[in-house]
């Protein structure tokens, strides 16, 4: 489990970007280290803190929550105004439970002071096309990209699906194999399960 930036969900262990990210795109403004947001609300974290998980201790040893909307607000206006549309898109987060949080090592040059020891959730940031990064930022073009890649990974998965269906000689097996169609559709449902809150169904 990893924190995403911006968005982490229960599902996120099966969204990773396709591609390696290209750290050389960032324009090491700080908004994402200023503005992280989780899936999960603040006293959740802390529960998952006390239940000894890594990747929310790594979280909280990192990042430390603004005081209220408000005053993340003042630091980083356009990416809470940006966070809030995309909970309204989804639908699945209860905005009361959304809260914002500032990197404690950012140094006043926007610069990570604990570089080489940085968690997952930053070293992976963002985590893939969907993440909800400050509006402008470098990787826009880097997570277009992933975005239609994955809708084509996911197309042709469907487009095979849908060819073997037809082809097989009973519905129930794929072509010159004596393998269930139905495992078939298992590895294309479980494949589209992660994307699905994106529009994966209509893909």
């Amino acid at each position: 489990m990893a924190f995403d930036l911006n968005y982490y969900t229960p599902e996120d262990e099966g969204r990773q970007s396709l591609d390696p990210l290209p750290q050389g795109v960032c324009n090491q403004c700080g908004r994402c280290c200023r503005s992280a947001t989780t899936y999960y609300p603040y006293k959740k974290l802390l529960e998952m803190v006390e239940q000894g998980e890594k990747e929310a201790i790594d979280f909280l040893e990192i990042f430390e929550p603004y005081s209220s909307i408000e005053e993340a607000r003042k630091v980083v206006p356009e990416q809470v105004n940006h966070v809030f549309e995309v909970i309204k898109r989804r639908g699945d987060i209860n905005p009361e439970d959304v809260t914002f949080y500032k990197c404690r090592y950012i140094n006043d040059q926007n610069l990570c002071t604990v570089y080489e020891r940085r968690p997952r959730c930053c070293r992976e940031a963002p985590r893939h096309g969907w993440s909800a990064m400050p509006p402008g930022c470098g990787f826009e073009g880097w997570q277009f990209d992933q975005r239609e890649k994955q809708k084509k990974l996911i197309r042709t998965l469907k487009e095979s699906l849908h060819i073997m269906e037809m082809l097989s000689p009973d519905g129930k097996t794929m072509p010159t194999r004596d393998v269930p169609l139905d495992d078939l559709r298992q590895v294309v449902k479980d494949k589209i399960k992660p994307w699905r809150r994106f529009g994966a169904d209509l893909w």
